[in-house]
């Protein structure tokens, strides 16, 4: 053997080494599907199409919109309906998939995904929250085939705009053991019109999953980042905001995505945008009107977010 074929070898024989004992160097990142994004970009616009107030028709209407493109996926969809107000006199669903782990046992790990598909009565909720309900659908498609060490549900919420109710009312019908074995929680909410895309944990202060998939979005080149501002601690996010407050106040990890501007107004995340102030509740939280003040803005989002959860998801092993 010559001295440039022992060198090559050699060369060879290190870099085989460094990818199988170095993650995320040489060996760890798969080729991502160039479309990321793009089906909930499509959810989106197909869901936004008009307000879906909380105990209406158009709610209703939503709700089984959101059934179909589950079973489009190939899951089964279940409604678990409820009713609000002083007396009783709205009624809302949640629809609910499960996706059972490749064995599933007495104890096996559970992770919940949810996003609430109601809006408020003016604009078509595209941001609020039609982004983040699409944002899960197509999670849930992507893996639908996957065998996964763990179960999850998938969970779009009703009636969050008339305080947090679905999320409530779902948490609340847990049994103890479901409630142990919840390892994450992870919600979407409002992700194509902020200045930054944000991941928050809650204020539990458990934060594995959030920690791990800030490594994720890192190795990927992600624009997804934690909060600094100084009214509430770093990377954590108060409750009653978005639905991940029942299973924060139940004592399990949650992971809450939006995308705002935490560093404007009241440093809250309130104020979405520094040149356009907010979209949410708004007649502006309209696809179409989106898209003409921040072109490719919900695109870019859509495809970071749904990058993060799907390869987080794919790759658990708890």
């Amino acid at each position: 053997m010559s001295r440039l074929q022992k060198l090559t070898a050699c060369c060879m024989t290190v870099l085989l080494l460094l990818a199988l004992t170095v993650p995320g160097t040489l060996a760890a990142q798969v080729v991502l599907p160039t479309d990321m994004g793009a089906p909930a970009y499509s959810y989106t616009a197909e869901l936004a199409v008009e307000p879906r107030v909380a105990g209406t028709g158009a709610e209703l209407n939503a709700a089984h919109k959101v059934a179909d493109w589950f079973t489009a996926a190939g899951y089964e969809p279940e409604f678990q309906k409820f009713v609000f107000g002083q007396r009783g006199q709205y009624h809302s669903q949640n629809v609910i998939v499960r996706k059972p782990a490749v064995n599933t046992v007495a104890g096996t790990p559970l992770v919940v995904v949810g996003a609430h598909y109601d809006s408020v009565a003016v604009g078509k909720g595209a941001d609020d929250n039609a982004s983040g309900v699409a944002a899960m659908l197509e999670v849930a498609a992507r893996l639908k085939s996957q065998e996964l060490p763990y179960d999850i549900v998938f969970i779009a919420f009703g009636a969050e705009e008339a305080g947090l109710k679905g999320s409530k009312y779902y948490v609340g019908k847990m049994s103890d053991e479901d409630k142990a074995r919840t390892i994450a929680m992870i919600n979407f909410d409002s992700l194509i019109v902020g200045d930054f895309c944000y991941i928050h944990a809650g204020l539990n202060e458990k934060t594995w999953a959030r920690d791990e998939m800030l490594g994720i979005a890192e190795e990927y080149g992600l624009p997804i980042i934690t909060h600094g501002s100084p009214k509430y601690p770093a990377g954590l996010t108060p409750n009653e905001f978005s639905d991940y407050t029942a299973f924060n106040k139940a004592g399990i990890p949650i992971v809450a995505f939006e995308a705002t501007n935490w560093e404007i107004g009241n440093l809250d995340g309130y104020e979405q945008t520094e040149e356009y102030g907010s979209f949410w509740h708004t007649a502006n939280d309209d696809l179409a009107i989106i898209e003409s003040k921040l072109p490719g803005r919900p695109m870019e989002h859509l495809s970071a977010y749904t990058t993060l959860v799907w390869v987080f998801l794919r790759d658990l092993t708890p």
